[in-house]
């Protein structure tokens, strides 16, 4: 997404990521390295998740699915380093664009960790909200 981020301000997109983990382990893990260009909120209570009504997984939505372990060995390939494990593998995420009035124009909330929208399908998104209807 890093990539893409001109082309998602050129739109009048924002992105904010937000994490349900503490910030030591951001540091250590999962920023450590990165160059993040986007605004970052911690959300350790993850009354966030619970507001956008994002739900958990189990195990075999976790660390056993497919999905996520075909990812997960896509990255190694690419030369990505392993960050290890999250701190909590169930609680699931999403991906949401929400309209200049504030409504959520597209929402995929995630089924298993592997479950990720394509950046491709959510500048898609913005395109249909940047373009004016007749």
């Amino acid at each position: 997404m890093i990539e893409q981020k001109e082309e998602i301000e050129r739109l009048g997109g924002q992105v904010l990521l937000v994490t349900h983990a503490e910030l030591p382990m951001l540091e250590r893990k999962m920023m450590h390295d990165l160059e993040n260009p986007f605004p970052l909120l911690l959300d350790p209570q993850k009354a966030s998740y619970r507001q956008w009504g994002l739900g958990k997984t189990n195990l075999a939505g976790s660390v056993l699915s497919p999905s996520l372990n075909w990812r997960y060995l896509k990255l190694l390939l690419r030369g990505e380093r392993f960050l290890g494990t999250a701190p909590n593998m169930f609680q699931l995420g999403g991906d949401f664009i929400v309209d200049s009035a504030g409504l959520i124009a597209a929402a995929h909330p995630m089924r298993n960790n592997g479950d990720h929208v394509e950046v491709s399908v959510l500048l898609d998104g913005l395109r249909r909200l940047a373009t004016p209807v007749r």
